[in-house]
């Protein structure tokens, strides 16, 4: 199993070896698409912002007046921007198994993307134990990867309510139908304290099982590509967005646990 995490700058969420050169000059501005469709009601949703320079500040506002379809088996649905670049639909939920192709138009322009949602895997147990050379707390989680499928995930880690800004990703190269033992670790070298887990603290994580193609996203940005609230910026991540846009759209599955850290 590979098993990665990173501290984003600050962003979404796994660290290894590969160096990345990254030009900071000014660039060309790029759409980027933050898009999922879930097996949960209510949670199909697509941000559309734009790229910026290294030296921009590290806001990203919405873009407006984009059409943006969702389609699978032949029945398209269209979602409605409920906020300055979000679409959702309140009624699209996701079916394991199915493909679902996004279209966005957008200022002449169309970008697509295709995504297939994997079963899920049932998320077993999660505790907070205490590291053996220091006192930080660390969320384990345990699951069972299915034989003989390859399965790519996802986790999102919540305290009190605020989402950990590392990336956690993983996949079963070396773990096929193993029981699973994975610690969200990561590093808070900005020494902030409400990212410290405390006894007391209300802990959430969120299970989730995409494709591979959202996978290398989410591992290629864990591995050198910095941005914030999922853009793309200055280092693009490998997309599965056809166009010219970056990002990602991703068909998956969620599961949640909730515990009190002791």
């Amino acid at each position: 199993m590979r098993f990665a995490f990173l501290l984003l700058i600050p962003i979404f969420l796994a660290g290894c070896q590969k160096v990345i050169s990254v030009n900071l000059n000014s660039t060309e501005k790029k759409y980027v698409v933050s898009g999922r469709i879930t097996d949960q009601p209510g949670e199909c949703q697509v941000s559309i912002t734009l790229t910026k320079d290294f030296s921009d500040n590290n806001q990203f506002p919405g873009v407006s007046g984009a059409t943006v379809t969702v389609e699978n088996q032949g029945i398209i649905t269209t979602l409605q921007e409920t906020g300055s670049g979000l679409y959702t639909s309140a009624t699209l939920t996701g079916q394991p198994g199915q493909t679902y192709l996004l279209t966005i138009r957008l200022g002449g322009e169309t970008f697509t993307s295709s995504s297939t949602m994997p079963q899920p895997v049932n998320l077993d147990s999660v505790y907070v134990s205490t590291a053996r050379l220091s006192n930080t707390k660390y969320v384990t989680v345990i699951y069972k990867d299915p034989l003989n499928i390859a399965n790519y995930y996802h986790f999102i880690q919540y305290i009190n309510g605020v989402q950990e800004p590392s990336i956690f990703v993983s996949d079963d190269e070396f773990t096929d139908g193993q029981t699973t033992k994975s610690q969200l670790n990561y590093n808070n070298d900005i020494d902030n304290p409400a990212r410290d887990i405390k006894s007391g603290d209300s802990i959430r994580i969120d299970m989730i099982c995409n494709d591979a193609a959202v996978y290398k996203f989410w591992y290629s940005l864990s591995n050198g590509a910095t941005g914030a609230n999922e853009s793309a910026s200055p280092a693009n991540p490998v997309s599965n967005i056809s166009g010219g846009a970056v990002g990602y759209f991703s068909a998956q599955t969620i599961q949640r646990r909730s515990i009190k850290a002791d």
